[in-house]
C-alpha cells in the first residue's frame, strides 16, 4: 500500500470518529446497536423530538459513522413515508388492477436528490467535536463524484457534513 493510500485510510478512520449532532424530528425514539468501539454491543439513542437527553430536544451527539447510518435511515424512512402517502392518494384514480400496476413505477424514489437536499440539514446538524482536536477546519472544495449513494453525494455537494454545530440557546435576562 502506498503512503498516500495509508494517509487517506488514516484520515478516513479518524474522520469517522468525529462527533456529530443529529436530530430526530419524529415522535418515536430511534435506537441502534453497534459494536465498533468495543467487544460488547452498545445501544445508542436519538430521542424523539419532544425528549431532551442533555443536548436539546430530539438531539444527540454520535460518532460520524453512526451519524451517517442514522441520517441515511431517517431520510430514507421520511421519503418512504411521503412516497407511501402519495401513492395511496394516486392509486385511487385507477380503476383496474392493471392500471394500478402500470403506474406503480411513478412513486417517489428514496434516492431523490431534491428530497435529500431538503431533509439532510434538518437531521444532520453539524460537527460538535473533531476527533483528535477541537479545531474544525473549513470544508475543502473537492470534485463532486456521483457515487450512487445519496448520503455520500449529499455530504460532498454541500458543506454541511463538516459544518460546526452551534446549539441554539435562549437569551435569558437576569434582573
Amino acid at each position: 500500500m502506498s503512503q498516500l493510500s495509508k494517509d487517506y485510510a488514516r484520515k478516513a478512520r479518524l474522520r469517522s470518529l468525529d462527533t456529530i449532532a443529529v436530530k430526530n424530528n419524529t415522535s418515536q425514539d430511534y435506537i441502534m446497536w453497534h459494536d465498533r468501539l468495543g467487544a460488547e454491543p452498545r445501544r445508542e439513542l436519538v430521542p424523539k423530538a419532544q425528549k431532551d437527553i442533555g443536548h436539546g430536544k430530539g438531539i444527540n451527539h454520535l460518532p460520524r459513522f453512526l451519524a451517517e447510518r442514522y441520517t441515511t435511515n431517517m431520510i430514507t424512512q421520511e421519503i418512504t413515508k411521503i412516497s407511501d402517502e402519495d401513492w395511496e392518494k394516486k392509486k385511487q384514480q385507477y380503476r383496474t388492477l392493471d392500471e394500478t400496476i402500470q403506474h406503480a413505477g411513478q412513486q417517489i424514489r428514496t434516492n431523490d436528490q431534491k428530497l435529500w437536499a431538503e431533509y439532510f440539514p434538518k437531521i444532520w446538524l453539524g460537527v460538535v467535536k473533531k476527533y483528535g482536536g477541537d479545531e474544525i477546519p473549513e470544508p475543502e472544495a473537492t470534485q463532486i463524484p456521483d457515487t450512487g449513494d445519496p448520503l455520500k453525494d449529499m455530504m460532498e455537494k454541500t458543506s454541511l457534513a463538516d459544518k460546526t454545530y452551534e446549539p441554539q440557546t435562549k437569551d435569558t435576562k437576569t434582573t
